[in-house]
């Protein structure tokens, strides 16, 4: 077994058990912040029609709330969990226009230049050949198409203070790398568009607290404060970044 085996085993065998814990569709206020972003930095004003991928999908909220706004949607996810859940979503919401597809994030089987848009959220950090992935991305993005890449932050950036608690999830969630904008700007290759930081100190406190005693309130405050500071990197924990591809 290589090492891409190995991660996408752990990787399985983790969010397997995370998202069969998820019993209905619900879009958290951490989930509306990036659905704002995309809507806002992302998508033209006459994004209805256009095609989007979605890659590892996750719980599928970026899958099915573009869906909704009237986009093709395709979403791909290794987990058969998460494939699960998302098909009982489409079906919930009567979303015929989401395709579905189980596959590694590196190796997805569809046509080149087939996305105006492509969703990368929270997985390119899982992903050992990181490269292997990026080109892969990149061949299926349309020219002058845009990509949405969200990962964790590198750690000068984080309150020193906060680095175990960061490094132990790193370990436990299967995260092999961190980032900024310039390291993933030299990755891809692309034209960078937006730059936003997010999990800023007043939001880890927030969910701290709330993972304690809940309080949707406080979450809720707490987020909208994170956003008010979504231009600053110091103490932020991840970074969303948007490129073009500019047609060559």
């Amino acid at each position: 077994m290589d090492n891409t085996e190995k991660q996408h085993r752990h990787q399985n065998h983790y969010f397997n058990r995370e998202f069969a814990a998820v019993r209905s569709y619900h879009l958290a206020p951490w989930q509306q912040s990036y659905i704002n972003k995309i809507t806002s930095h992302l998508l033209a004003k006459d994004s209805v029609g256009k095609n989007i991928l979605d890659i590892a999908t996750g719980s599928g909220y970026v899958a099915i709330e573009m869906a909704k706004r009237g986009l093709n949607v395709t979403a791909s996810d290794l987990s058969i969990v998460a494939i699960k859940n998302l098909k009982k979503y489409r079906q919930q919401f009567s979303l015929k226009n989401l395709n579905i597809i189980k596959c590694p994030a590196e190796k997805i089987p569809l046509a080149d230049n087939s996305f105006d848009y492509i969703i990368a959220n929270a997985i390119l950090e899982h992903i050992f050949d990181e490269n292997k992935a990026i080109n892969e991305w990149l061949r299926l993005l349309k020219p002058n198409g845009q990509i949405l890449v969200t990962i964790p932050l590198m750690y000068r950036y984080i309150w020193p203070f906060l680095w175990p608690i960061n490094y132990i999830h790193d370990k436990r969630i299967g995260h092999l790398r961190r980032y900024n904008s310039t390291s993933l700007q030299s990755k891809f290759h692309l034209d960078l568009m937006h730059v936003f930081y997010t999990g800023h100190l007043v939001k880890v406190i927030g969910a701290a607290i709330n993972a304690i005693f809940p309080l949707p309130k406080l979450v809720e405050y707490c987020e909208i404060k994170d956003d008010y500071k979504q231009k600053i990197a110091y103490g932020a924990n991840n970074i969303v970044v948007i490129m073009k591809k500019t047609k060559q």
